[in-house]
């Protein structure tokens, strides 16, 4: 079967499609920007994405290019479209950002482009992830906007709202998984798990690498250098999941403002340390700093290295990314979990050879009913 992907990025879903052996990518467009102010190509997510997939995405604003434009590059026609993967930007939906509470961010409507692709290629199936919020959020109608126009082609949409640990993903990460069909219903259960994977099992295997250090057996497995004071902070931190939260009260000067003993649930995770026997918590885009989050090694002091980070996230051990380092740890945040999109990718095999049957939802699955 083959597919396209539309918001790229650094090939997450992608390489989740092609793990399968049984789905081709024939097309790819990311803008690579990463904030409106930053210039195209940026990211250098099509570097990433050509080094690991073959095929080089074209630098395309979604908003404005289309369908025609994307099947005449890549010399394609819709029927060969079996499949349309359509990622766009969660930043305008996640309730992180203090603004969207408030303000409709111009690239929600990005979500809404899938239908346009959908009605000039009519593939099979259309897959989106995306933030909880998209579903449920305050800006959800861009969602409903995509349902009603993808029902009037023709589509049955399957959306709930799921924490990708269910799916073998060691960390809590909770995402709208979508899936729309042409001509009947998707019927995927989404398994439950009693126990999850930890992250002593993503990366307590890799040798020990300092900060600022590039193991010499692995170009991924590298952690940006700290400053003498952030060093003295990561040091004060207990191993094992401590907090800042623990720094003794007269190490007090290592603390920063969002530190705030009085508030101490605000930034409760900056600078924290990953707990060995849990999942991770959400990997974001921001997680290029141990001051943006609990992004830290359980035992040394460092951030986590490029690999590390990519195995929570669900990457093949191998995987290679380009750019510069703070842009690499971009493309994992930003990206689907390759092995979450591998799932979809066999349910997707399994409802077109007519093996999925509908399972009876459990209390645990959060639903939504549109």
């Amino acid at each position: 079967m083959n597919f396209v992907d539309l918001f790229s990025c650094g090939g997450g879903m992608s390489t989740g499609f092609a793990g399968t052996g049984k789905f081709h990518s024939i097309g790819a467009v990311d803008l690579e920007v990463a904030k409106p102010s930053h210039p195209v190509g940026a990211t250098a997510c099509n570097d990433t994405y050509e080094a690991n997939l073959g095929l080089r995405p074209l630098s395309a604003d979604l908003a404005v290019t289309t369908p025609d434009e994307v099947s005449t590059h890549f010399g394609f026609s819709a029927e060969d479209v079996d499949v349309l993967i359509s990622c766009a930007p969660c930043t305008g939906f996640s309730q992180k950002q203090s603004r969207n509470h408030i303000k409709d961010d111009a690239r929600n409507k990005l979500v809404e482009r899938a239908a346009d692709f959908a009605e000039a290629w009519q593939p099979k199936y259309v897959v989106i992830e995306n933030v909880k919020e998209l579903l449920r959020g305050k800006h959800k109608h861009h969602f409903e906007g995509l349902h009603r126009r993808l029902t009037k082609l023709g589509y049955e949409v399957f959306a709930e709202v799921h924490d990708l640990k269910h799916l073998g993903l060691p960390q809590s990460r909770i995402r709208s998984l979508i899936v729309a069909k042409l001509g009947g219903p998707f019927n995927w259960h989404v398994p439950e798990r009693e126990t999850f994977k930890t992250v002593r099992d993503a990366i307590g295997h890799l040798p020990a690498v300092e900060a600022g250090e590039q193991h010499p057996d692995d170009a991924m497995h590298v952690a940006p250098r700290m400053t003498e004071r952030s060093m003295e902070r990561m040091q004060a931190i207990p191993k094992d999941g401590g907090s800042w939260t623990d720094i003794p009260e007269d190490l007090g000067h290592l603390r920063i403002p969002s530190m705030n003993v009085k508030k101490p649930g605000s930034f409760p995770d900056i600078y924290g340390r990953l707990a060995w026997d849990r999942p991770a918590p959400t990997v974001t885009r921001e997680c290029s700093h141990p001051g943006n989050g609990r992004y830290s090694h359980p035992d040394q002091d460092r951030l986590l290295t490029v690999r590390e980070m990519a195995l929570l996230q669900g990457f093949p051990k191998d995987y290679q990314f380009r750019g510069s380092l703070s842009f690499k740890y971009r493309q994992i945040g930003d990206a689907v979990p390759p092995m979450v999109a591998e799932q979809i990718a066999r349910a997707i095999l399994a409802d077109a050879a007519g093996e999925v049957t509908p399972a009876p939802a459990t209390e645990k699955q959060l639903a939504l009913s549109v």
